[in-house]
């Protein structure tokens, strides 16, 4: 057989026997709290996806496949009760080591078109094809610099027209190159939109995985957990897939072991046994936001602002949980244990969907629980920016983060403890100078505009000169000689050819108001 066909073939196996694993897992995690009826249709499914799996083993020729699949298919025809799935979920665990390493994969690079196309309920059936997440990348790829040359096009004609007198302008020609213009522009704005759309995948096909973590820290941890799970039809970009995996896999992990109480102590406190524990996802705007919430014990910022301090942090009493959460290492329990818990897990969870231009936000209530709010952009590869001029410099802002631009006033503008700050919407918001953050200027600008960002609950005033309007970028990531400086998410090219950085909000928005992180 030719090398190039059997390896076509290998692939198809593996993926093939990837969603049939899945499929006995989801399979498998329901007769526990399925009735009786339900629970033998649902065995019937799971020994009838293994019968499957068993044959396409022996047809390519993987014996230690095929009696490993054998050996589950017993295991499941002989199961008398729902707790018997444990061992069973173990044995697909080890199914799915041994078929990546018989096919040599560690991890799936390839999906369906058909489940990253638009997602929605009652979606017909299409014909599909398996297209290499690589291929996709680079189709991205070639998507970016187009979007800096069509930048680069709307700039340039904006400057030939700026030199025509009125009667140029109007003369066909020029009107013809518009309108031609205005076509082109909304035909890649078209194919910009159908590219990305192939890069996403459904949140829900994650969900399955968490389902499975849930169940087994329960377990372990003798608890009872009721998980729902909603909106899982959200699309996000492959590209931040991974991120949110990892954060939503701790946090979830988090909620079971450390966050929902025992069923004793639940009954203690006047709650039902089993813990609730939900995880909703939602796509607004430019943006998805996914919600981790429990009923559990909540977060006590007391004993995280003194173990803040025996740890060596310098923390004041005010210290919300945010700031407290944010400090790599922290964690009041005192021995580490296998599952992550709410120190350097936490931080790093953070610090993680930060790095990817997301938020995590937090909301607990000691002894009634926590909510984890993330929002993340809906793709990775092309930011929706307005471009923000200061000083001699210009910088790129996520228009996700502006909430409003104002004009410098003199009396919308204060001072609070040799702070200035503005009147917003009935509230005092501290003014931050980018010029003076980033040492272009030494004294606050009196004129100007104030930008109003909000990231991770907190909202900050930009001093700025002007605003050169909105438009995509394409993000770049810094050099890595550079680092990460305070304030800077990374760059992008204009459509003039100029290099600018692009502003982390989140950042600007916690900065001290000496400016002692001013690079």
């Amino acid at each position: 057989m030719d090398d190039q066909i059997f390896d076509a073939l290998v692939e198809e196996f593996y993926l093939e026997s990837r969603e049939r694993l899945s499929s006995i897992e989801e399979t498998l995690l329901e007769v526990e709290e399925a009735s009786e009826d339900r629970q033998e249709e649902l065995l019937v499914v799971a020994k009838r996806e293994l019968h499957t799996l068993k044959g396409n083993s022996g047809m390519m020729g993987l014996r230690e496949l095929q009696e490993l699949a054998h050996e589950l298919e017993d295991s499941v025809a002989a199961i008398e009760s729902p707790g018997d799935v444990h061992e069973i979920l173990a044995g697909v665990d080890r199914f799915r080591r041994l078929l990546d390493r018989s096919c040599g994969r560690e991890e799936i690079e390839e999906a369906d078109v058909d489940e990253v196309s638009e997602p929605g309920a009652g979606r017909a059936v299409q014909e599909s094809v398996r297209v290499s997440f690589s291929a996709l990348d680079h189709l991205v790829d070639l998507l970016s610099e187009m979007v800096i040359f069509r930048n680069r096009l709307a700039q340039s004609l904006h400057q030939a027209l700026e030199r025509l007198d009125k009667e140029e302008r109007n003369a066909p020609a020029w009107r013809e190159v518009e309108a031609a213009h205005q076509t082109l522009e909304r035909t890649l704005r078209e194919l910009q939109e159908g590219v990305m759309e192939l890069r996403m995948v459904p949140l829900g096909s994650f969900f399955g995985q968490l389902k499975r973590i849930v169940f087994d820290e329960s377990a372990q941890e003798g608890k009872e957990v009721d998980f729902r799970t909603s909106g899982g039809e959200t699309p996000l970009d492959k590209a931040l897939l991974e991120v949110v995996s990892e954060a939503m896999g701790h946090l979830v992990r988090n909620a079971v072991v450390h966050g929902i109480e025992s069923p004793d102590e639940r009954r203690e406190r006047g709650k039902p046994p089993a813990g609730r524990l939900s995880v909703i996802a939602e796509a607004q705007a430019e943006e998805v936001v996914i919600e981790i919430e429990d009923d559990g014990r909540g977060i006590d910022r007391q004993e995280l602002v003194e173990t803040a301090r025996e740890r060596g942090f310098d923390v004041g009493d005010e210290a919300d949980v945010q700031t407290l959460l944010s400090l790599p290492g922290l964690s009041t329990r005192e021995e580490a244990d296998r599952s992550a818990g709410r120190g350097m897990g936490m931080a790093a969870v953070m610090d993680s969907v930060r790095r990817r231009g997301g938020q995590v936000e937090i909301f607990s209530a000691p002894g009634k629980g926590t909510r984890f709010r993330l929002r993340l952009p809906l793709t990775a590869a092309i930011l929706r920016a307005v471009i923000l001029e200061v000083d001699d410099a210009v910088y790129a802002l996520s228009l996700n983060a502006v909430q409003e631009t104002l004009h410098l006033e003199t009396e919308r503008r204060h001072t609070m403890n040799r702070t200035g700050v503005v009147r917003w919407r009935g509230n005092l918001v501290p003014l931050l100078d980018l010029g003076r953050f980033f040492e272009t200027r030494e004294e606050d600008r009196q004129e100007g505009f104030v930008v109003i960002i909000e990231a991770e609950g907190r909202h900050r005033g930009l001093l700025v000169d002007g605003m050169q309007g909105i438009q995509d970028v394409v993000v770049k990531p810094l050099d890595d000689t550079v680092g990460s400086p305070p304030g800077l998410a990374g760059s992008t090219i204009l459509g003039n050819g100029q290099v600018v950085l692009i502003l982390d909000p989140i950042d600007l928005a916690g900065a001290s108001p000496a400016l002692e992180h001013a690079v």
